[in-house]
């Protein structure tokens, strides 16, 4: 189960099994928040099935969504290194089952296996990265560029094309920082010129390569 989670990918077989004893099981109903901004709790959710929302509020009680997650992802890395409140909210967008695995737990494994911090590290600084070219396209590319960005974030390769998980326009205008709108009008377009279309669940599905300027 653990060898399948990136952050812990890199470890042997008996350290994963000492990691996953260490783990609780949690289920969250949708819409539960299972996070708060600004709360001070010191545990990882190792993502089993679901799917979840990250998001902060502005000062202006604007919110913007950082990402969405789900099976086989991982939220709450930083609270395993520090002590330092919540930096984003986390909601439950779909039934969802976590493993929860506590700051406590994990300096006891950490202080058995000290060896198996720098493959976590290097996971963490991928996501640390991923984190910068998303405030890089937020402040160099255009509202389509953000938009085709997401979609190509967001979309999953199966067996009929590249799919994205069901996203409402509202979601998609709060993580590239623009008007519900302003999305609508953009997807529209993409639909009439065959780029994308919807399929019978709502997700998107991406036809062929996107324009890089609309």
């Amino acid at each position: 189960m653990l060898n399948e989670i990136p952050l812990f990918a890199g470890l042997p077989e008996p350290q994963l099994a000492e990691l996953l004893s260490l783990t609780h099981e949690f289920t969250y109903p949708r819409g539960s928040i299972i996070t708060s901004q600004g709360e001070m709790s010191n545990s990882l959710h190792i993502i089993l099935e679901g799917r979840l929302k990250v998001f902060v509020n502005g000062s202006e009680g604007k919110q913007v969504v950082l990402s969405f997650l789900t099976t086989g992802d991982f939220v709450g890395e930083l609270s395993l290194l520090d002590n330092e409140p919540r930096s984003a909210s986390v909601l439950a967008v779909a039934k969802t089952r976590t493993l929860m695995l506590t700051q406590e737990a994990f300096n006891r494994f950490v202080d058995n296996h000290p060896e198996s911090v720098l493959p976590m590290l290097r996971v963490l600084a991928k996501r640390l990265r991923a984190l910068d070219e998303t405030i890089c396209s937020l402040s160099t590319l255009d509202v389509y560029g953000r938009v085709a960005r997401v979609l190509l974030q967001q979309a999953q390769e199966q067996e009929v094309g590249h799919i994205t998980p069901r996203m409402t326009h509202q979601d998609i205008a709060e993580m590239v920082g623009c008007s519900r709108e302003m999305v609508s009008r953009i997807l529209k377009d993409l639909r009439t010129g065959g780029y994308i279309s919807i399929d019978g669940q709502k997700r998107i599905v991406i036809n062929r390569k996107l324009p890089s300027r609309w």
